[in-house]
């Protein structure tokens, strides 16, 4: 809920936003449990090429969306915001002809565009300009539990949507979600008095230096981009395992079970990691679940209730992992350069969805086992890596 202390333009640009860009994203999650199994189908399609599709929008994400905040800058943020999504719902509906069709490249071309339509930077710059200083960071806290709300809801109605209309339909769907945010953003969010660069909030290119020097932010760039490798990584291989056991249609349950004992777990541990103090004991924790969730599927992945049981761990993992590490990279980041911070940190994390869909399909016709080798490994290589950080001064119990 958005605090008593907003007023209400502040909440009405909140709520607005947060309600844009969780559409945008449930667009994109939709597809995630469910793509893997369907393009496996198409004529010519193999796992890297499936692969790519998957991660594909992450690419173009990282490529676009620095430049669309900093473009916003100079002609205004509503025009961007409005390109964006009419480019996401042409590469939606291109998703949807190639399913259709079964043409894996016209789908990964989809996919590629769909990622250009990547509206984060200029949301929070818009959200920057609409809110005040001192309830920003719970504005954004907003925005970022509608993305978490996205997740689940996409995990859980993706397959439910493709059992009943198929692959194409989902992408229709997907499309149909960003026809219905585009009259919005022209009739419900509030217009800035004047655009405004904001430092602690979008990106500074005169800031990168400064960032790329930051040997903690760079481990926690790598940390985010490892995370979301991790998850394009597994969604190119678990949907396949769990499809020997089950229909499509079912999936949902599957899902629906992962998120409800993953969010059981993440509140009591985001509230230990925040109000205690031992966000770095957290964090250790929940990377050491996913590298133990790694292992179960590389040793069960012939037995459905195991393999259920390994896909929940992974999860109950992601979730500890997904809410703290946004806060703590802002803790590191001087107030100045926090906007530059968050625009690395950001395409990390579209880099890493683009690099575990690739690697990922391309390791998968070696087998399922070797594809989560990879990611165990590159995890434990951020298990080292969160071992040598030292926790913000904030964050140190004994001050």
């Amino acid at each position: 809920m958005v605090d008593k202390g907003f007023t209400e333009k502040e909440k009405r640009a909140t709520l607005g936003l947060a309600g844009i860009f969780s559409l945008r994203m449930l667009g994109l999650f939709l597809v995630l449990p469910v793509l893997s199994i369907y393009a496996h189908k198409f004529p010519g399609a193999t796992s890297f090429l499936v692969g790519l599709a998957i991660g594909a929008y992450g690419l173009t994400q990282a490529i676009f969306q620095i430049p669309y905040g900093l473009l916003s800058d100079k002609i205004g943020r509503i025009p961007i915001l409005v390109f964006s999504t009419v480019i996401f719902i042409l590469g939606s509906g291109l998703a949807a002809y190639a399913s259709y069709q079964e043409d894996i490249y016209m789908l990964i071309i989809g996919r590629f565009l769909q990622g250009m339509g990547a509206v984060s930077s200029v949301v929070i710059a818009l959200l920057a300009d609409l809110t005040r200083e001192q309830v920003r960071t719970r504005a954004m806290a907003t925005i970022g539990a509608s993305i978490g709300m996205s997740f689940a809801m996409g995990m859980v109605l993706g397959p439910y949507l493709a059992s009943h209309l198929g692959l194409a339909g989902v992408f229709l769907f997907t499309a149909l979600l960003g026809l219905v945010s585009l009259p919005y953003i022209f009739i419900g969010i509030p217009k800035p008095e004047k655009v405004v660069h904001h430092d602690d909030a979008e990106f500074t290119s005169s800031y990168l230096g400064t960032v790329l020097r930051d040997s903690n932010l760079l481990k926690m760039d790598f940390g985010m981009f490892t995370l979301h490798l991790g998850l394009t990584a597994v969604f190119t291989s678990a949907p396949l395992i769990l499809k020997q056991f089950m229909d499509v249609g079912d999936l949902w349950k599957v899902y629906l079970i992962m998120f409800l004992v993953g969010l059981t777990i993440m509140i009591p541990t985001t509230i230990i990691a925040e109000k205690k103090g031992l966000i770095k004991e957290v964090k250790i924790a929940g990377v050491i679940i996913l590298i133990l969730s790694f292992g179960m599927f590389t040793q069960f992945e012939d037995s459905f209730v195991p393999a259920v049981i390994s896909i929940i761990v992974y999860f109950t993992g992601f979730m500890i992992l997904e809410p703290i590490m946004p806060s703590l990279m802002s803790r590191y980041a001087k107030p100045h350069v926090k906007g530059t911070a968050s625009g690395v940190f950001n395409t990390s994390q579209f880099l890493g969805a683009f690099v575990g869909g690739a690697v990922g399909g391309f390791l998968l016709k070696f087998g399922f086992d070797i594809v989560f080798m990879f990611i165990g490994a590159v995890t434990f290589v951020w298990l080292l890596m969160i071992l040598t950080m030292k926790m913000p001064e904030k964050l140190d119990r004994k001050t």
